[in-house]
């Protein structure tokens, strides 16, 4: 399962695409020159978040806010991010 979006803000194009393989997820996310973003990302731990492959905690550019039912919350600024996540049991 996978979605690709975008919208052209007055600041530029924001582009988010995530794509979901069993229980893990990978989102890249696109934020545009001068601007901020608040970024949602599920995840079942936000201690395991990678962003670009290190932990995205670490990563430049990337603030954990909290961790907000079941998603970990970042403040970005502009750049692209690329977050990968293991995914919280849903319940059916």
């Amino acid at each position: 399962m996978w979605v690709k979006a975008q919208h052209d803000s007055p600041c530029g194009r924001i582009i988010s695409h995530w794509k979901r393989e069993v229980d893990r997820l990978t989102m890249d996310v696109s934020i545009p020159a001068n601007t901020t973003a608040t970024v949602y990302v599920p995840a079942k731990d936000p201690v395991r978040v990678t962003e670009s492959g290190k932990p995205a905690a670490e990563a430049e550019g990337v603030e954990f806010l909290r961790y907000d039912d079941d998603a970990a919350v970042y403040a970005v600024g502009s750049g692209i991010y690329k977050f990968q996540s293991d995914l919280p049991k849903t319940s059916n």
